[in-house]
C-alpha cells in the first residue's frame, strides 16, 4: 500500500477546497503513485490478514481525550468537508479520535480507478473550546466519517449516515433521526466466554460521479478470529438502502457467527420493561423483531426489557429477511421533545444471496436508562466456517419511517402487557391487529384468537373486538404465566377457517417476575 506522505506544512483546505487532485498537487506526490483498485484487491487483503498473526490496534488518543463525554465528544466537528463546492450529490465529514473511539482509521479515495490515501489533519476539526488543537493528535488518523447528501434540506447536503466504532454504522431516510444501528459482523454476542468486537480498520470511498444517486464504500475488516472485504452501496431516500457484499476469512475456528447484527434501544413502554420512575409513555428505538420466513409465514416478536439476560432463537430455513421496527409513529405516545422516537427508523434484513439453514437470535439485556443499546438482533449460519474456508454473503439493509408492505397483510401492530387486578399473578394481554386483510373487513365479521402456549402456561379468557376508529382487531386476554420458566405464547387470527393475520409470538416472564 502506498503511505501518504505530505510535504506541505499547511495541508488545511487542500481535499475540502481545491479536491482530490489539489491534495497531491500541493504536497508534491504525483498522483502516478496511486494504487489500481479494485474489490477484488480488498479480499486479496483480508485474506492475507487472516493468515497473519493477530495484531491489536494502537491507540492513537490521549488520555484527555479518551476523557470526553459523548456531549464534549459530539462537539469537535469536521467543518470542511470532502468535495464540499464541487457540486457533486455526496460529501464527507470525518470523526476526530476521543471518548471511545481511541483507534486511527485509514481512510483512501478512489478515482479514476486508483486509491489515493486521504492524509490526516487536526486542523480540520472545529474543537468549539472542548480541546485546544494541540490536544487533537497531530498523527494517526480518523475515528470514522459520515456521509452528507440533500435528503431534508435541498439543496443543502445533510448528515444520513454514519461509521463510527468497531463495525457499526447508521443511516436514515428522509425525515427520520438516527436509531437502530447496524454492523458489519458480530461473535460471540452473550455468550459466556465473551463477546468479539470485529472492526473495519480502512475504508476506500469511490468518488461519486455528477448527478450519481448511490455512493460506493468499500472496506476491510479485522478481529482476532476473521477477517472480511466489504462493499456497500448507498442509496439514500425516503428509504435508504445498503447493499451490502461481503466476503469472510476465519483466522480461527468461532463459535458463534453473526451475520447482518442489528443493535437497538427498549427500555419500557406499554406495560413492557420496567419503567424505574420514568415519566415518559414510552422510551425505545424499536418496539417489535419482525421475521419472513420462505413458507410465507411472517412473525412479530414485541420486545422486552427483561430482569436478567435473555436469549431466544428461531430456526429459519433461507429467510425472506428479519429487522427491528419501531411501529408506533405518533409523538403523544413518547413525548420525548429532543428523543424524537416517532421518528427512529425501522430496519430490514433482506437475504439477496443464499443464507441457508441458520436461526435468528433475539438477545435481551436489562437497562434502566436510554442511553444503552440492550437490544441485538442476528443471523447464525448452521453451517460453522472454518479456517481455510470462506462465507459470501450478498444482502440489503433499509432504514425506513412507513412501508405498508412491510409486513404485508394483517399482523400485530401493538402489544400491552399489565396485570389482572382479579387473580394474584395473572397478566391482561393486549394485542391490536391491523393492516391488509384486516382492515377491509366489516365490523361484523366473526374473528377468532388462536392461541398457541407453553407448558405451564393458561388462558383464563380471551376476546377479539372491532375498533371503529382506527378499523383494528383487538385481542384481550388474561393470562396466566407459568410458575418458575418463561414460556413462549403465539397468536394469529382467523375467520371462517381462514388464518387473516401474521403470527404475534412473546416469550412470557413466569409469574414470579410477572407480578
Amino acid at each position: 500500500m502506498f503511505i501518504f506522505v505530505s510535504k506541505n506544512k499547511n495541508p488545511l483546505f487542500s481535499y475540502a477546497v481545491l479536491g482530490l487532485g489539489a491534495i497531491f498537487a500541493l504536497s508534491g506526490v504525483s498522483t502516478a503513485f496511486a494504487d489500481p483498485f479494485s474489490f477484488a484487491n480488498v479480499q486479496k487483503s483480508a485474506q492475507k490478514l487472516s493468515r497473519r498473526a493477530w495484531k491489536p490496534r494502537p491507540i492513537s488518543a490521549g488520555q484527555y481525550l479518551r476523557r470526553l463525554s459523548p456531549q464534549a465528544y459530539g462537539r469537535i466537528l469536521d467543518v470542511h468537508p470532502l468535495w464540499k463546492g464541487q457540486d457533486l450529490p455526496f460529501e464527507v465529514v470525518f470523526y476526530p479520535l476521543g471518548h471511545t473511539f481511541v483507534h486511527p482509521v485509514q481512510m483512501n479515495v478512489i478515482q479514476h480507478g486508483q486509491s489515493f490515501p486521504l492524509p490526516y489533519s487536526a486542523r480540520l476539526f472545529a474543537t468549539h473550546g472542548v480541546v485546544s488543537q494541540s490536544q487533537l493528535p497531530r498523527k494517526g488518523g480518523y475515528a470514522g466519517f459520515s456521509l452528507l447528501y440533500p435528503l431534508d434540506t435541498p439543496p443543502y447536503h445533510n448528515e444520513f449516515v454514519s461509521f463510527l466504532g468497531a463495525s457499526y454504522f447508521r443511516a436514515v431516510g428522509k425525515g427520520a433521526v438516527y436509531g437502530t444501528s447496524a454492523r458489519g459482523l458480530g461473535i460471540d454476542t452473550a455468550l459466556p466466554s465473551g463477546e468479539i468486537f470485529p472492526y473495519f480498520q480502512e475504508f476506500w470511498l469511490q468518488r461519486p460521479k455528477l448527478g450519481a444517486r448511490h455512493m460506493i464504500i468499500y472496506a476491510l475488516l479485522n478481529s482476532p478470529v476473521i477477517t472480511g472485504a466489504y462493499r456497500f452501496t448507498v442509496i439514500p431516500g425516503k428509504s435508504t438502502r445498503i447493499r451490502v457484499r461481503a466476503v469472510l476469512y476465519p483466522r480461527k475456528k468461532i463459535k458463534q457467527l453473526e451475520i447482518a447484527p442489528l443493535s437497538s434501544m427498549y427500555w419500557h413502554g406499554r406495560g413492557r420493561g420496567i419503567r424505574a420512575g420514568d415519566w415518559h409513555p414510552q422510551q425505545h428505538d424499536s418496539s417489535d423483531l419482525i421475521m419472513a420466513a420462505r413458507d410465507g409465514q411472517w412473525i412479530t416478536r414485541p420486545l422486552n426489557n427483561p430482569l436478567h439476560i435473555q436469549v431466544t432463537r428461531y430456526l429459519l430455513n433461507n429467510p425472506i429477511g428479519f429487522g427491528f421496527f419501531q411501529q408506533d409513529r405518533r409523538f403523544s405516545n413518547y413525548e420525548g421533545l429532543i428523543t424524537q422516537y416517532q421518528k427512529r427508523p425501522s430496519v430490514w434484513i433482506h437475504p439477496l444471496n443464499h443464507w441457508g439453514k441458520g436461526q435468528v437470535e433475539l438477545v435481551e439485556l436489562p437497562t434502566n436508562n436510554r442511553n444503552t443499546d440492550n437490544m441485538v438482533t442476528f443471523w447464525v449460519p448452521a453451517k460453522p466456517l472454518r479456517p481455510g474456508e470462506s462465507l459470501r454473503v450478498h444482502y440489503q439493509i433499509r432504514f425506513f419511517r412507513n412501508d405498508k408492505q412491510l409486513p404485508s397483510g394483517g399482523h400485530p401492530v401493538a402489544t400491552f402487557l399489565g396485570n389482572d387486578p382479579h387473580m394474584k399473578g395473572a397478566k391482561t394481554l393486549v394485542v391490536d391487529f391491523a393492516g391488509d386483510g384486516l382492515g377491509h373487513l366489516p365490523a361484523q365479521t366473526p374473528m377468532h384468537a388462536h392461541f398457541t402456549v407453553g407448558a405451564g402456561v393458561h388462558i383464563l379468557h380471551s376476546s377479539v373486538r372491532f375498533n371503529p376508529l382506527k378499523h383494528q382487531w383487538q385481542v384481550n386476554a388474561q393470562i396466566l404465566p407459568a410458575r418458575h420458566q418463561p414460556r413462549n405464547i403465539s397468536l394469529f387470527l382467523a375467520s371462517k377457517g381462514k388464518v387473516l393475520s401474521d403470527t404475534w409470538l412473546y416469550l412470557l416472564p413466569p409469574q414470579k417476575e410477572a407480578a
